[in-house]
């Protein structure tokens, strides 16, 4: 069998039934010696997680994921509320335990061809926030005010990384995490991976991955990727009444404002990967921003940005080389 591949994707927003046919077409034979990596935001829906997950885990050799936003929805969840899931700290630990059950690895790892692959977990606060005419940045107009539950919890657990075994230590705590520490909470969960993977005799080849952006320099990066779209858009005409009225609803809501964190920043910096994945912005693009890491998004997204060509064709799986 041929040396195994690494392959990227995030935001398979599966709750839609083109998505989900979409993971069940990929080949059931030609990726079993192969690494994929999912940069977040399958679905909230606990059931269909797990039934992608396991999709995913009989086509390739090793899954690699860490949770977006999305899938730490808790409101108006039939799921979260059978399994007594009330608020989005418990249901990232259930999720955690559930991947560890699949065999998803949301820890990091090393490839049979001396890759190793890092998952950063996060959220995003207000540090790559840009404010630009004609955009809101209002919280409330974003899903997850409404739909994640922070505080008035009495339980949650902490989970504690070791540096050698990776095992989850699972500890009940009297700990609140409201909304303006989310971002840090969830960053914290890396730092016992930090201290062994800086060393670039035992891991020269280093991709790491996250859900959200990582740094204000990426956030305008891609803010400039995306005005230049748009100005090359209105110049050619391409785009159609229907597109540019979906492109406006789109921007009407300033996304820097929950685009990540300058928290993640600080770790990759540490780290020190090749390349990074990234998710959330639901556009498609490679970037590089000058701190010679190679800066990927892959996103499946929604059936009307395929639609429309927001995000652009093909619709297929990142090979990346190191």
């Amino acid at each position: 069998m041929a040396s195994g591949k690494i392959y990227a994707i995030s935001d398979l927003h599966v709750d839609q039934l083109e998505n989900m046919k979409w993971v069940e077409g990929l080949s059931d034979g030609k990726y079993l010696n192969d690494t994929i990596i999912v940069a977040g935001d399958i679905t909230h829906v606990l059931s269909k997680l797990a039934l992608t997950l396991k999709a995913l885990k009989s086509k390739f050799k090793d899954v690699y994921y860490c949770p977006g936003n999305h899938e730490l929805w808790t409101q108006s969840c039939r799921e979260d509320n059978e399994l007594q899931v009330d608020n989005s700290i418990e249901k990232f630990h259930h999720i955690i335990e559930l991947c560890d059950t699949i065999g998803v690895r949301t820890r990091p790892g090393i490839t049979e061809q001396g890759v190793t692959i890092i998952p950063l977990f996060g959220w995003y606060d207000e540090s790559l926030h840009i404010p630009g005419p004609e955009l809101e940045s209002d919280i409330r107009l974003w899903s997850d005010y409404h739909r994640c539950v922070w505080t008035d919890v009495s339980e949650k657990r902490t989970v504690l990384f070791y540096l050698k075994c990776f095992l989850i230590q699972k500890e009940k705590t009297k700990q609140e995490v409201p909304r303006g520490k989310a971002a840090e909470y969830f960053v914290k969960l890396n730092e016992a991976n930090l201290l062994d993977f800086q060393d670039k005799t035992k891991h020269p080849k280093i991709i790491t991955f996250s859900h959200f952006l990582t740094s204000k320099k990426l956030m305008e990066a891609y803010r400039d990727e995306m005005q230049r779209r748009r100005a090359y858009a209105r110049k050619s005409e391409k785009q159609t009444a229907g597109e540019q009225e979906r492109t406006s609803a789109v921007r009407k809501a300033n996304f820097s404002l929950v685009a990540g964190t300058e928290l993640l920043d600080k770790q990759l910096q540490v780290i020190k990967p090749q390349i990074h994945i990234f998710g959330h912005s639901h556009r498609k693009m490679i970037l590089n921003i000058g701190d010679e890491i190679r800066y990927v998004n892959n996103p499946l997204g929604y059936t009307y940005e395929r639609d429309s060509r927001l995000i652009e064709p093909p619709y297929e799986l990142y090979e990346i080389v190191l």
